[in-house]
């Protein structure tokens, strides 16, 4: 196990299964599939973690904000930082976000069209790549807890540049639990993926879909499909979820 593994883990304290890329993407998809089904009677959630130093760096401020890393005092943070999400609406804030953010992109349309055919998320290539690029490790943390919208409590990775503080990522995540059974899969320093048993299945809401998306995460348009109509496009009927931020 390499020193940022053990960082990570040593972090969040659970159980916790670690993975190599050469033992093959699809076997590593299959077990957390597996664990995925028995979490559900077991009381926890698993997350694939791509082990990076950068990770560990967000973990790090954490620690330095809290004065220690004693695994009681980071339990309290994260206790905090789901109480601080129990105050927030996440419909409301991504909704006041996209009223704010409007005059920015007034002078062009980011609106756009629908496509007919899109690339939408996929979990498998997206770990060729980040095993391939940022790490030989990943790791499938078992976060004990029955809320999965918490586990963006568990590994904050925000509050930098425009990537949502940690606890209106739980916000968010706990509508979109209620909404859409959106499930966080997959984290990294800057990167969520999701999976929805839920989708948008008309053109309108999975352009209310791509509002809040674009509203959370600007960059899967403004790097990526380039307007809101094109990313509704990749939603519709889509069980993946992919965030980036830069």
């Amino acid at each position: 196990m390499s020193e940022e593994s053990k960082m990570i883990i040593d972090f969040l304290n659970c159980d916790y299964e670690l993975y190599y890329s050469d033992e093959g993407i699809n076997k590593i998809i299959d077990r957390f599939a597996s664990l995925s089904d028995q979490g559900k009677a077991s009381g926890y959630y698993p997350v694939l973690l791509v082990s990076s130093d950068t990770l560990v760096e967000m973990f790090e401020i954490v620690i330095e904000d809290i004065g220690d890393s004693k695994p009681e005092s980071i339990a309290a943070y994260r206790d905090s930082t789901i109480a601080a999400a129990a105050e927030i609406d996440g419909e409301q804030y991504l909704n006041e976000i996209w009223t704010e953010g409007l005059e920015e992109y007034s002078d062009f349309d980011i609106t756009g069209d629908f496509l007919h055919s899109t690339d939408p998320a996929d979990l498998q290539s997206y770990l060729q790549f980040v095993l391939g690029t940022y790490s030989e490790e990943i790791l499938i943390a078992l976060i004990p807890t029955t809320n999965p919208w918490e586990l963006a409590a568990w590994i904050p990775m925000g509050g930098f540049n425009d990537c949502p503080a940690p606890e209106n990522q739980v916000a968010v995540f706990r509508y979109w639990y209620d909404k859409y059974d959106a499930v966080p899969i997959l984290a990294t320093f800057d990167t969520w993926m999701m999976t929805l048993a839920n989708p948008p299945e008309t053109d309108e809401e999975a352009e209310a879909l791509a509002k809040e998306q674009f509203t959370f995460c600007s960059d899967i348009v403004l790097q990526g499909t380039e307007t809101i109509r094109a990313l509704a496009s990749g939603l519709k009927n889509s069980t993946v979820w992919y965030f980036w931020w830069d």
